[in-house]
């Protein structure tokens, strides 16, 4: 496993979607995707993504293979009064040969991770 999310981008859905349209707009294609099976339990915050909690949570789940440098967040289930709220995490990348486009894309669009994650930008309704 990556003992770093620095590299990482870290999405809420919303925002997810919105950059993969983007993306294959530009001709690139996020073709590889690792979903994690086990969900992230934590309690929603505005702050979610920078909860310590989560970034922990994020290091073991994200795959070995440091291309996978995008990750998509989705609240895929609420949570109650004696449990916490459910996270899905998914991970994305390139083929090899698109690798440079991703990151000039990255570097010239100013990708950066979210900084926030308002509910409705999670995906759950």
């Amino acid at each position: 496993m990556s003992a770093t999310t620095e590299d990482l981008i870290i999405l809420t859905h919303a925002e997810f979607v919105r950059f993969k349209q983007d993306v294959k707009e530009a001709g690139i294609d996020l073709c590889y995707a690792a979903e994690i099976g086990e969900p992230i339990r934590l309690d929603w915050s505005l702050q979610l993504l920078r909860d310590p909690v989560f970034q922990e949570a994020l290091e073991r789940r994200r795959p070995a293979d440091a291309s996978f440098r995008i990750a998509s967040v989705r609240h895929t289930k609420k949570g109650g009064w004696f449990r916490p709220d459910q996270f899905k995490l998914t991970f994305y990348t390139v083929s090899a040969l698109q690798e440079d486009a991703l990151q000039q894309y990255l570097t010239e669009h100013h990708v950066q991770s979210s900084s926030q994650a308002p509910r409705e930008m999670l995906g759950l309704r």
